[in-house]
């Protein structure tokens, strides 16, 4: 294979099955887009057709690949995060995947880039960068490393990647990555308690619009009270950025003492769907009203990576991390 049969999307696929254990056809049902292309078909579904996915993915021309093929890149990686934590034979830590990611196995990617035409200089310091951020957890640093790599692989366009990852930092953990600091600082919060990794993480809500992600995260703390989702919901802490359609009290999320997370519906008008974001199976959390005959309303786990849909017109992915 010469150099530049190697491309960016080919690097991301092997290095996910070789290194961590995800297939071909996994990660493709991670990325790939759910929207209908012109002849009607969407790319996720297929995803099954491996000659598709070879020639018109993985190892496309970078110039051929198109933002329309994939879903949004940070949801992707997010999918791609919970994916590697939740293995059945060996689940994979936020510090292994880092180290995979950003260590030497990801080297590949530079080389790939390099091959067609990007000076990975840029993609490389900001992996560096994210790899010493002093007060970024374990979670949110491997998050946003796989965002930064998903996004570079996907579009071959380093500045972009750059950006998606300095956004999604942003956006979902409330700080970019920063400049380190010249001496070692120990990293605790703004009042000097405990370090970030031995606090509870909250669960993020992130709307998506038109398959993108929108604003900034909707945060739940993580007690057994826990909060409610709706349009006119007024419990503490209540997530009310929601489409036309969702209930006025539509669904509730909380935290057990186990520390698993569960939704569930609040016999809504609309109904609501969990998709799990590691096999893509959806879970009806509350059937509309129309369909609830017989139905009984039960918890449902949830966790980051998951997307819930609210009725037609609203649809949250999960994270973790904390408020700003």
């Amino acid at each position: 294979m010469t150099p530049t049969d190697v491309t960016p999307a080919s690097v991301l696929f092997d290095l996910m099955k070789r290194e961590c254990g995800v297939s071909h056809k996994e990660l493709a049902g991670m990325l790939l887009s759910g929207r209908p292309l012109s002849d009607g078909r969407s790319p996720l579904s297929r995803m099954d057709d491996r000659t598709w996915v070879s020639r018109t993915v993985v190892h496309a021309a970078p110039a051929s690949l198109a933002d329309r093929y994939f879903c949004d890149y940070s949801v992707g990686a997010l999918r791609l995060a919970a994916r590697m934590k939740s293995r059945e034979r060996k689940a994979l830590t936020s510090e292994k995947i880092l180290s995979i990611v950003a260590g030497r196995p990801g080297e590949a990617m530079d080389r790939a880039l390099e091959a067609h035409g990007e000076d990975p200089t840029l993609f490389r310091n900001m992996m560096e960068r994210v790899k010493g951020e002093a007060v970024m957890t374990a979670d949110e640093k491997a998050e946003v490393a796989l965002v930064l790599l998903v996004t570079v692989a996907c579009t071959s366009d380093v500045r972009r990647a750059v950006e998606e990852a300095q956004s999604f930092a942003k956006s979902v953990f409330g700080r970019g990555v920063r400049t380190p600091a010249p001496a070692l600082v120990v990293a605790g919060d703004a009042a000097g308690g405990a370090p970030l990794d031995e606090k509870e993480l909250w669960l993020g809500l992130l709307r998506v619009e038109d398959g993108y992600l929108s604003g900034t995260p909707q945060w739940i703390a993580p007690t057994e009270d826990g909060t409610e989702i709706g349009s006119l919901a007024l419990a503490e802490g209540a997530v009310n950025e929601v489409g036309p359609d969702v209930s006025a009290r539509h669904a509730r999320i909380w935290r057990t003492g186990e520390g698993q997370w569960l939704v569930e519906g609040l016999e809504s008008r609309n109904g609501t769907v969990l998709t799990n974001g590691l096999t893509g199976k959806e879970t009806v959390v509350e059937p509309p009203q129309e369909q609830r005959f017989q139905f009984s309303s039960a918890p449902v786990p949830i966790a980051p990576g998951d997307t819930l849909a609210l009725g037609q017109s609203t649809v949250l992915v999960v994270v973790e991390g904390y408020p700003e």
